[in-house]
């Protein structure tokens, strides 16, 4: 499948891309409440922003609900809501590039379609990031099969789709779905405190742990580690 984008969509998006990154409203959570601010709050050890470890996002637009700017938005918001949580622990989330998906891809509801995003994700440095209409696990056991997001990883045998893994979040979820994502992509699993962002029942303040800061630097370095050597291969 040849999946270059035309010239001139290329140019677009990271246009786009570059003009939202110059200006990010404050991160907001649970409507209209403005987000705590995680870098005052007394459980977190701020590190040194010189030394933070960048998390390159490269976001797949697969969405016909809502126009462009709307989605757009959305990024701006989930993005900024991310750093709110993960600088405090030495990560910064930026946008690397934001592509448009061809149609096909805007309902992931079966285990072949979360592989076809697969193909869309090759090991390249950066994190793969897709939002979608709609997003279920693709299991025929799960009970309650819709979901707000989720972290694939690839665990087959083919040589091709070694090493990919993505995140896929549903366009209306909230903004602190990413970030929750982006958690157990560096390794979180989930967590019983409900002012924790790896909690699902999360309340209130919600912020990653000192531990838990520390499990995400270490699988962030292995990730990219990771991905380089495969990606030379």
């Amino acid at each position: 499948m040849n999946l270059r984008r035309p010239l001139l969509l290329r140019l677009t998006t990271s246009v786009v891309a570059a003009a939202w990154l110059t200006w990010s409203p404050p991160a907001r959570a649970g409507g209209d409440r403005k987000a705590p601010n995680l870098r005052r709050d007394p459980k977190v050890i701020k590190l040194d922003r010189r030394q933070a470890m960048l998390v390159p996002l490269t976001i797949h637009v697969a969405r016909g609900r809502e126009s462009r700017a709307e989605t757009m938005h959305r990024i701006r918001l989930a993005v900024a809501r991310a750093n709110e949580a993960l600088e405090p622990h030495g990560l910064t989330a930026v946008v690397h590039k934001v592509w448009i998906m061809p149609s096909g891809y805007s309902e992931i509801t079966s285990r072949r379609a979360h592989r076809r995003l697969a193909d869309y994700a090759p090991v390249d440095g950066t994190v793969h990031v897709f939002l979608v209409d709609r997003l279920e696990l693709g299991s025929v056991f799960a009970k309650d099969r819709g979901v707000r997001g989720m972290h694939w990883r690839y665990r087959g045998l083919s040589k091709r789709l070694q090493g990919r893994q993505y995140v896929v979040v549903n366009v209306d979820a909230p903004s602190t779905t990413l970030v929750h994502e982006l958690g157990h992509l560096f390794g979180l699993g989930h967590d019983r405190g409900r002012h924790n962002l790896m909690c699902s029942c999360r309340r209130g303040v919600q912020y990653f742990s000192v531990s838990q800061g520390f499990v995400m630097r270490r699988e962030a370095r292995s990730y990219f580690r990771d991905g380089l050597r495969i990606g030379i291969r």
